[in-house]
């Protein structure tokens, strides 16, 4: 059975969410490589969808409005109160059709069971011209192989990632969007100390039953962490896709 996005996040939004509070910075990587896109867009309505905890909202540019789309009640309830946040399916969005100008989604589409439907959504929510950024694991890389491996085996729902491959970008283009650029970027998780990337990523990813350092040496076994002066840096990596709505 494959656990969608929703079946997840009613279970654990709030351990998630803990995991964000302990270390609200350290993904602070991911966030920036997700608005850097849009710096060069005309200012206008940003959609995030999932939105999670709203966690990406004050990574935003100046002069970009926000408006979040999240199908988590739980999680809809932790999202920022001064952030405009909607609770509903990323399929089924109750908002008029070319009412925003961009689109961004990180790290939530690899719960879903089929993409087209997502994207023929961003699509029909965005004015011809706009930006679409997505941002999720890859196949094939170290963090692909970490969430459907050792998460898999320490988390009680197991982990069934659908990971972005070669069929992501087609699947944009018919949906009415041009891919502009697609990659694999680096956007490191830093840390004070190897134990709190452990206590970070356990609650984040729902890791029952295994020590803070028990986790940490099994980032730095499969993703690999660098000694920085301040901490360390776990070797995260993602695929961002960038696409113009036509």
């Amino acid at each position: 059975m494959f656990d969608t996005y929703t079946d997840i996040f009613v279970e654990r939004a709030n351990s998630y969410h803990k995991a964000m509070r302990l270390a609200p910075k350290a993904r602070a990587a991911e966030f920036q490589a997700m608005v850097e896109p849009l710096r060069e867009s005309g200012r206008g309505l940003v959609c995030d969808m999932p939105a999670g905890g709203g966690y990406l909202a004050p990574y935003l540019p100046a002069g970009f409005d926000y408006v979040g789309i999240e199908p988590v009640g739980e999680f809809h309830e932790l999202a920022p109160k001064d952030r405009r946040t909607l609770c509903a399916p990323i399929t089924d969005i109750p908002l008029p059709a070319r009412s925003v100008d961009h689109v961004i989604s990180l790290a939530g589409l690899h719960h879903e069971e089929r993409l087209e439907p997502v994207f023929s959504e961003m699509r029909r929510l965005m004015r011809a011209g706009g930006t679409a950024v997505l941002a999720d694991v890859a196949i094939g890389t170290a963090p692909a192989g970490f969430l459907n491996g050792f998460v898999a085996q320490h988390n009680p729902r197991g982990h069934n990632g659908r990971f972005l491959d070669e069929r992501t970008s087609p699947a944009l283009e018919r949906s009415s969007f041009r891919v502009v650029d697609d990659g694999l970027i680096s956007v490191p998780w830093h840390f004070g100390s190897c134990e709190l990337a452990g206590e970070f990523c356990a609650p984040l990813f729902g890791i029952n039953g295994l020590a803070p350092i028990e986790v940490a040496d099994a980032l730095e076994r499969e993703i690999g962490m660098i000694a920085k002066s301040d901490g360390i840096a776990l070797q995260w990596v993602l695929r961002r896709i960038v696409c113009e709505a036509v």
